[in-house]
């Protein structure tokens, strides 16, 4: 039986009538490529937080380029709200700390991010004023803590360093490997938050991909930051993205890792994964619901077949 066919078995017993793409690549050929739901390969689907690690490439193109001239650099170097001693510790936030999770700001996630402290956020107006109003409860850098607050400052960081967070997105990373997306989305406050995760911020997102844009992604990163040719990234800020934060042996620059893997993964099963051994990516997507369900075993039982 076909790998496709395998993979269609698979999803058929397990009864996930979410899943809605999955891409399994080897050696640069895809071997699989399987649709659900009424989607093809030019459908677009929201990837969520798999936003947060193209934010992490972006951090990386901006190193490269001299715009951010260290990860060790202040975060209050470029949001003056963390430079106005409202807490001790806020001038100890570095750019690593926001790509680690580890800034030590306070952060209560709720139960599937339907999340009051979002919520609050969102009904300040101010949202970086709102973040730097919260209590420091860990010395930055000590303490991993799965947050929105540090990929919203490293959004602010962004902006600041390289102009238009999104226009340097597409500009350095999108267009160069032929992708298309609809701009991110911005507050009223200037903020950009296209990572939402959940119900809560549904309509907020215009973060969407195909399946096989979310490939061209891992494929990046596999190819040590070269595509077609044109290295986009340099490999030592990949190499450091995908490797154990000293927070977190599971979690690099806003990319998740294992023994033998990295990965993007986003709400409700959006998912790049990447195993170099074999020079394998595999790609999910699928509709979120509230149950919140991660199809990491579609992964595996991708890889198994290759």
């Amino acid at each position: 039986m076909s790998i496709d066919l395998q993979i269609d078995e698979y999803i058929k017993q397990k009864r996930y009538r979410q899943i809605n793409s999955v891409i399994v690549c080897r050696d640069s050929e895809i071997i699989a490529e399987r649709y659900f739901n009424n989607f093809d390969a030019n459908s677009r689907n929201p990837i969520k937080s798999v936003a947060k690690s193209i934010m992490s490439i972006a951090a990386g193109i901006a190193l490269d380029k001299g715009l951010i001239s260290s990860l060790e650099e202040r975060v209050s170097k470029f949001i003056p709200e963390f430079n106005e001693g409202r807490d001790p510790f806020h001038k100890m936030i570095t750019i690593k700390h926001l790509l680690t999770m580890s800034s030590g700001i306070f952060w209560n996630g709720g139960v599937h991010y339907h999340c009051p402290m979002l919520t609050q956020m969102r009904h300040s107006g101010d949202w970086i004023s709102h973040i730097a109003d919260c209590a420091v409860v860990d010395r930055p850098g000590t303490k991993y803590n799965y947050k929105e607050w540090d990929v919203i400052l490293l959004a602010k960081v962004l902006d600041a360093a390289c102009g238009d967070m999104f226009d340097f997105i597409n500009d350095n990373l999108y267009k160069l490997l032929e992708i298309k997306s609809d701009r991110w989305y911005k507050s009223n406050c200037r903020v950009y938050y296209s990572v939402a995760d959940g119900d809560e911020g549904k309509n907020e997102s215009y973060s969407n991909l195909t399946a096989r844009d979310m490939l061209k992604i891992g494929q990046l990163f596999l190819q040590n930051g070269y595509y077609k040719g044109k290295q986009i990234i340099s490999a030592d800020y990949i190499k450091q993205a995908i490797s154990s934060s000293n927070v977190n042996i599971g979690y690099g620059y806003l990319w998740w890792r294992g023994d033998n893997w990295y990965a993007c993964k986003g709400y409700g099963g959006q998912n790049i994964f990447v195993n170099p051994d074999k020079s394998l990516i595999v790609v999910t997507q699928a509709t979120p619901t509230s149950r919140g369900m991660s199809y990491n075993d579609i992964i595996w039982f991708s890889e198994r077949l290759c």
